[in-house]
C-alpha cells in the first residue's frame, strides 16, 4: 500500500490534465456503490444535463481504503454500451479476471451517446482505414441493430471525448488511484479515440494501447506522443480495418521518435483480438512496464 502524504496526491491530481478534477464530476460518498470493489455498473450525471451517463467499473478485491492502483480507461467500438468491453471475448471475457490478477482498476466509459461513438465519431479528426466492402457482406462498424440512432451532432462529439475525461477523473478520485499510472485502451473506433486522445491529453496517459483502430495519418501529430508509450494491437484476420495501416502507422511513429511497440495477433479477429488471455495480458505487462516515474 502506498503511503504518499497526502499534499503529494493532491498536487498530482490536478496535474493530471488541464481539465483538473475540480471541474469533473464528483463522487458521492452518499451513492450506495461508493468505493466498492468488483464489477459494477455506475453512472454519473453529464456536467450541464440531467442526464445520468453510463460507465462500467471494475475494482480488485483487495483495494482498500489509501491504496493508490493504476487505472485504465476503455473505449468500446462503434455503438456499443459501455459494458462491451468487459463481454469480450463473448465465449469467456477476459478483462476483468485480467484487471482483478493485475491489480488495476479499469473502467469502460460510454461515449456519452452511442450514436457518437461510431467511426468517425469520439471527436475524431482522422478518418478510419477500413476495408472495402465486400459484395453480400453484412453492416459495418458493430452497431447494436434495433433502429438506427439519431445523427450526432458536434456537440455529442465533443461529449463524447468529455465522457472519458470525466470518468477518469470521477474514479480516480472515488479511488485514490494513482496519478502516475493512468492508461488508455479501446478497441476499433475506440482507438481511433485512444490514438487521439493521447495527442490531445499526453500529460494525462502513463501509455496507451489502441486496437484495430488504424487512421489516415499523413496529419497525425506524432510528435506530441513522444512521452506516450504506445502498444498498438491488431489481429490478422481483421475484416473489417485494415491490418497493415496499423503497421504503418508504427513504421511512421518510430521514425517520428515515439516508443511504439508492434502486437499482432496471429487468427485474430476485428472484435476482440485483443482481448485474447495471452493479449490481454500482454497488454497490462505493457502498462507495468510503463508508469511514470
Amino acid at each position: 500500500m502506498s503511503t504518499w502524504p497526502a499534499v503529494v496526491c493532491a498536487a498530482l491530481f490536478l496535474a493530471l490534465s488541464s481539465t483538473t478534477l475540480a471541474q469533473a464530476p464528483q463522487p458521492d460518498p452518499k451513492d450506495p456503490q461508493y468505493q466498492h470493489t468488483g464489477e459494477q455498473d455506475r453512472g454519473y450525471v453529464f456536467p450541464g444535463t440531467t442526464e445520468t451517463i453510463p460507465y462500467h467499473l471494475y475494482v480488485p478485491a483487495k483495494w482498500k481504503p489509501g491504496m493508490h492502483l493504476p487505472l485504465v480507461v476503455v473505449t468500446h467500438g462503434a455503438n456499443q454500451p459501455s459494458a462491451a468491453p468487459f463481454q469480450r471475448p463473448v465465449a469467456a471475457p477476459t478483462l476483468a479476471k485480467a484487471a482483478e490478477e493485475h491489480g488495476y482498476i479499469v473502467a469502460a466509459v460510454a461515449g456519452y451517446h452511442a450514436n457518437a461513438t461510431g467511426v468517425g465519431g469520439w471527436n475524431v479528426p482522422y478518418k478510419m482505414i477500413q476495408v472495402p466492402p465486400q459484395p453480400g457482406r453484412g453492416g459495418r462498424g458493430g452497431g447494436r441493430g434495433g433502429e438506427p440512432p439519431a445523427p450526432p451532432t458536434a456537440e455529442d462529439f465533443r461529449r463524447a471525448e468529455a465522457d472519458v475525461l470525466n470518468v477518469n477523473d470521477l474514479v480516480a478520485r472515488e479511488y485514490g488511484a494513482d496519478p502516475r499510472r493512468m492508461f488508455l485502451m479501446g478497441n476499433s473506433s475506440g482507438g481511433s479515440a485512444v490514438w487521439t486522445y493521447a495527442t490531445r491529453y499526453p500529460e494525462r496517459w502513463s501509455a496507451i494501447a489502441p486496437s484495430a483502430a488504424p487512421l489516415d495519418d499523413a496529419d497525425f501529430p506524432y510528435e506530441q506522443l513522444k512521452t506516450v508509450p504506445v502498444l498498438v494491437i491488431h489481429g490478422d484476420m481483421d475484416t473489417t480495418m485494415v491490418f497493415d495501416a496499423s503497421k504503418t502507422m508504427v513504421d511512421h511513429a518510430q521514425a517520428k521518435g515515439v516508443d511504439v511497440t508492434w502486437l499482432p495477433v496471429a487468427g485474430g479477429l476485428h472484435t476482440d483480438a485483443w482481448a485474447q488471455p495471452q493479449i490481454v495480458t500482454k497488454i497490462f505487462e505493457f502498462f507495468d512496464a510503463h508508469g511514470r516515474k
